[in-house]
């Protein structure tokens, strides 16, 4: 095994944001050139399109439906398995996290997968919260953007003094000094160059902890969903087995065996999972090939996309019949949208779905019923803080305010 090892992840960071996977407006020289030297992965996923989850996915090597975890809550440090933080110190390993500092007072806390009391880590102020963090900037800052790139670097060369390093470097949304989600492509691109001449290229590996919808389908952000602008992530490694490309789909819980042992193997099932099991707006796709199947938990309804035939999905393969608003009419989908592949319909449906079947579970009645009630309280409560500081009230309004505001709950 190599003596250095960085792995390079950044939140939010769709696969299409670089110019390897097709981008045509940021020039990512570093990031080109790696992948060119050493194997990119085009069907790489995320198995969860949250944070904390996501970490814990790719350190652990098992999918959410594998852990012994019910709901998104404070954790105990994760001893279900080795991580690849613990397996690494065992070999003497110095461990390093690098990250902005809200991570550490949050997903962390969700997480806990990052091996013994050594592991150091380095909590930055390199974070431009916009979005839902929202503390946003009118316009690029320069000056505070190479502030946290110094930060970074410098981060980085001290936790490479050590004979045996890893080190895990994770990038926030947004880069401080940047406006929007995709709007330091440059400065990442900028932060890996610099990397580069500090470490060997062999020694880099190029990821993220999940994407975001971008406006796909209407949706902003990620969250709860999993569709591909929320699952889909890059992953550029150096080169496995001499493959330049790897097209099959893959999972980030692979990467604990792609770091250790340099391999990669086609697993059956790809699973993505936006929620824990107790957790009621869980939605589950399985992916096998270019089919994915997508389970909603809150309403029990399915989806099924030809991902190469319809790459934007589109087109639920199991509606039999789609309604014309202006038409106000209902035609059958197999007259209206041309698929050459009805055939393979039902038996990829029937395989996808006795899958679900077979990692799916849910709480008991009384444990997902004090879930929902538990979760309303902390809903209202937070909607209530949010009227508090958002809106003037006074005697007169507050009756009215509160009443209409419960409703939007």
């Amino acid at each position: 095994m190599k003596n250095k090892i960085i792995l390079i992840t950044k939140d939010v960071l769709r696969a299409d944001y670089l110019a390897p996977y097709g981008n045509e407006f940021w020039e990512t020289p570093n990031i080109t050139e790696l992948a060119k030297k050493g194997t990119i992965f085009y069907n790489h996923y995320t198995a969860a399109p949250s944070s904390a989850m996501a970490y814990s996915a790719m350190f652990s090597g098992l999918f959410p439906h594998q852990m012994n975890r019910k709901k998104y809550d404070k954790v105990k440090p994760f001893n279900q398995c080795k991580t690849l933080f613990s397996l690494l110190q065992e070999k003497n390993y110095s461990c390093n996290v690098i990250w902005d500092e809200v991570w550490f007072k949050t997903s962390y806390l969700h997480s806990k997968v990052y091996g013994d009391a050594t592991t150091k880590f380095y909590n930055l102020k390199i974070s431009q919260h916009v979005g839902p963090h929202h503390k946003g900037i009118e316009e690029a800052n320069d000056t505070l953007s190479n502030v946290a790139v110094g930060s970074i670097i410098d981060s980085v060369k001290e936790a490479l003094e050590k004979d045996k390093t890893f080190i895990w470097l994770h990038l926030p949304h947004v880069i401080l000094g940047r406006t929007s989600y995709g709007s330091d492509i440059d400065l990442l691109d900028n932060i890996i160059g610099r990397i580069r001449d500090l470490l060997d290229d062999n020694s880099i590996y190029i990821s993220a902890d999940h994407g975001h919808m971008n406006l796909d389908k209407g949706i902003p952000v990620y969250g709860f969903h999993v569709y591909q602008g929320a699952i889909k992530i890059p992953l550029i490694t150096p080169k496995i087995n001499n493959q330049s490309i790897i097209n099959f789909p893959t999972s980030n819980v692979q990467l604990k065996d792609i770091i250790l042992n340099n391999k990669v193997e086609k697993l059956p099932y790809i699973f993505s999972d936006s929620q824990y099991y107790l957790q009621e707006n869980r939605k589950l796709a399985i992916i096998k090939d270019n089919y994915k199947y997508i389970y909603n938990k809150i309403n029990k309804t399915e989806e099924l996309y030809d991902l190469d035939f319809d790459p934007n999905e589109n087109v639920n393969l199991l509606i039999d019949k789609y309604y014309d608003r202006n038409r106000y009419g209902y035609y059958n989908l197999s007259e209206i949208y041309y698929y050459p592949y009805w055939d393979k319909v039902e038996a990829i449906y029937t395989e996808l779905k006795a899958e679900k079947n077979r990692i799916w579970k849910e709480g008991t009645f009384w444990e997902e019923t004090a879930y929902k009630l538990n979760n309303f309280r902390k809903k209202g409560k937070k909607n209530f803080s949010n009227i508090i500081n958002s809106k003037k009230i006074t005697r007169g309004n507050f009756g009215a305010t509160i009443k209409n505001r419960y409703y939007e709950i």
